[in-house]
């Protein structure tokens, strides 16, 4: 009887609170005791902003609704989200939530197809991979950016870089450009084990592909279901050998 390989190791690098999440979801989908490390390369410092009028805001991550709920709430307000969890936790905030497509990009295109007037409010992080508000402001729709939380580099856990020093497979989800950077250059200098890595998009892949990894799957749609859908792909790759 033909041994079966040895499951990846599932290295979730994303900021504490999305890690959770995606773990949770990649649990129920692949099972519950698969082996996993959560390694955050960032952690989430929310910031004393002064938040000015606004009807509507936008939202592009979980942790922008966090950082704003730490200052005000949503009163019914209508917001545009990036995606169905920045949604929900936006309407949990006290917003009327509007879910995007997946990412920043395809947002400001739904956007512009729906706003008619009135001021939009970009409630965001230092860091953005997409410049959402001149993309915005640029189709004659009126927004302004308040910066609410900045994004701070932490390096990798030794259990993190234990994992990429050893032979065992490693499935490693990247959500972003900034995240694709922080994600090499926090890497070993000579990583052993197969890498199995998925993309958020091409954007996100454009960064991965100068890097020597085993595998790259893009994800066919920006948002957490697609990236399970492409550690999938990975998954039966890594079984095919």
């Amino acid at each position: 009887m033909d041994s079966q390989p040895e499951r990846p190791i599932l290295l979730v690098t994303r900021p504490a609170v999305a890690a959770g999440g995606f773990e949770e979801a990649f649990r129920n989908r692949f099972g519950h005791d698969w082996p996993v490390i959560v390694s955050p390369l960032t952690e989430i410092e929310p910031l004393d902003t002064p938040i000015p009028e606004f009807q509507t805001a936008i939202f592009t991550s979980q942790n922008a609704v966090a950082a704003f709920r730490r200052l005000a709430q949503g009163q019914g307000r209508r917001a545009y989200c990036v995606g169905q969890r920045t949604a929900q936790a936006a309407r949990e905030a006290g917003f009327d939530a509007i879910a995007g497509p997946g990412d920043a990009e395809a947002l400001s295109e739904m956007i512009a197809q729906r706003e008619l007037g009135g001021k939009l409010l970009f409630l965001r992080g230092e860091q953005v991979a997409f410049d959402l508000e001149n993309r915005l402001n640029s189709a004659g729709i009126e927004t302004e950016s308040a910066i609410i939380y900045r994004q701070v580099s932490r390096p990798l856990s030794g259990e993190a870089q234990a994992a990429l020093r050893a032979s065992r497979p490693v499935l490693v989800p990247i959500f972003s450009p900034n995240a694709a950077d922080r994600f090499l250059n926090s890497m070993p200098d000579a990583p052993k084990p197969p890498l199995f890595v998925a993309a958020m998009s091409e954007a996100v892949a454009s960064r991965l592909k100068s890097a020597s990894l085993c595998h790259l799957e893009v994800a066919s749609h920006p948002d957490a279901q697609g990236m399970l859908d492409a550690l999938a792909v990975l998954l039966q790759r890594q079984k095919a050998g």
